[in-house]
């Protein structure tokens, strides 16, 4: 209980809890003043800061997207022509060992090289952008397979799609390179919250998606669960915001015909 309180009070010095303070702060002094209109917004703005910092309400909305994929085994996946990772588990930097850094995605990496270390498919197809570093412009899907080549992850091959700036360039880019290949069942590795959007626009470029979720980031993979009301956070926005991501893109593909 005493941690508890604690962690709670530690959050009132993060950017998030003292500014959601100086809110409430501010509510009572308006009130007290009779000054009821500006209490009424400085309030509003802190129960906002409470519903989406301070409650597990991001958490269950991120679930509900995560849920149908929740419980999949990688022993129990058939097996298909190939593996195709999709892009966003790493990024270009100049001062990490591999030449590149995980992001908050990079669950996808370990999942990509876990299924062709057990035979799941022939070859593993990467997808990803790029950036320009240091005066290069470097392909993150380069940059992965050839740390998993030179760390001899995989004897398979490893192919390195070509730019792609989101995953309808990526579905595109294997549509291109399939008859080549003869891919057509694929086992498609995403983050289970982008898991819908990515299955069914894989699935409209005429693929056959066996889905391969990871990087669970609501109670589906932290076993978290239960009501809790404590000092706003940074956590729950960030979870609000990969949400209302996921939201947004999924009604721009439909609306553009990509799913």
């Amino acid at each position: 209980m005493r941690e508890m309180i604690l962690r709670q009070l530690l959050l009132l010095v993060e950017p998030v809890g003292f500014v959601w303070l100086v809110l409430l702060v501010l509510t009572v002094l308006l009130w007290r003043k009779k000054c009821r209109g500006f209490a009424v917004t400085t309030g509003s703005l802190a129960a906002v800061l409470t519903l989406l910092g301070g409650t597990p309400l991001p958490g269950r909305l991120i679930s509900a997207l995560e849920r149908p994929y929740a419980g999949v085994r990688i022993d129990d996946l058939p097996t298909a022509d190939a593996i195709v990772m999709l892009g966003g588990g790493s990024s270009p930097a100049l001062h990490e060992a591999a030449g590149f850094r995980l992001t908050r995605a990079g669950d996808r990496l370990v999942m990509g090289v876990e299924l062709i270390r057990r035979g799941k498919a022939p070859v593993l197809v990467l997808g990803g952008a790029g950036t320009r570093l240091d005066g290069q412009f470097r392909l993150e899907s380069e940059m992965v397979r050839d740390w998993i080549t030179s760390w001899n992850l995989t004897s398979a091959p490893v192919i390195a799609l070509d730019y792609c700036r989101n995953t309808r360039e990526e579905a595109q880019r294997l549509r291109d390179l399939a008859p080549e290949h003869g891919w057509r069942r694929i086992l498609l590795v995403s983050s289970a919250c982008h898991m819908p959007r990515a299955a069914a626009t894989f699935q409209r470029h005429g693929f056959e998606v066996i889905p391969v979720p990871c990087n669970f980031v609501s109670e589906f993979g932290t076993k978290r669960g239960g009501f809790s009301l404590g000092v706003p956070s940074a956590s729950g926005f960030t979870l609000f915001s990969i949400w209302l991501h996921e939201q947004v893109g999924w009604h721009i593909y439909r609306r553009r015909g990509w799913l």
